[in-house]
């Protein structure tokens, strides 16, 4: 996989996600989640991450946990930590992610995914 153009909007199926800023060690981007979109269940073996809600509602699971989400909302999540995040609003869910480690696209780890990836 190509690295990404900073600011191109990577297209997914439950919204897409803009490259800020892009390192071997350090990522910051922000995604879009439709309403009705979800990420899939996931967890990461190389990175962490950081994330901080700009608009929107949801829920996120954090291990065995779940939590709903709003603006202000931030959570760091550590290495191998299983999460996920799900649309629960009409309006689009945006968060800026913040991720440090091993930082690349296929350190993703899928427990679950509502579109069969």
């Amino acid at each position: 996989m190509g690295m990404a153009k900073l600011g191109a909007k990577i297209e997914k199926p439950w919204g897409f996600y803009e490259d800020i800023y892009r390192e071997d060690v350090v990522v910051f981007k922000k995604i879009t989640v439709n309403s009705g979109g979800e990420l899939s269940l996931q967890r990461h073996t190389k990175r962490g991450e950081f994330w901080y809600c700009v608009s929107g509602n949801g829920t996120m699971v954090y291990n065995q946990t779940v939590w709903k989400i709003s603006p202000g909302y931030n959570v760091h999540i550590p290495i191998n930590v299983v999460h996920n995040i799900v649309n629960t609003g009409k309006e689009p869910l945006i968060i800026y992610e913040m991720q440090h480690g091993t930082c690349c696209e296929n350190d993703i780890v899928r427990l679950k995914d509502k579109y069969g990836r």
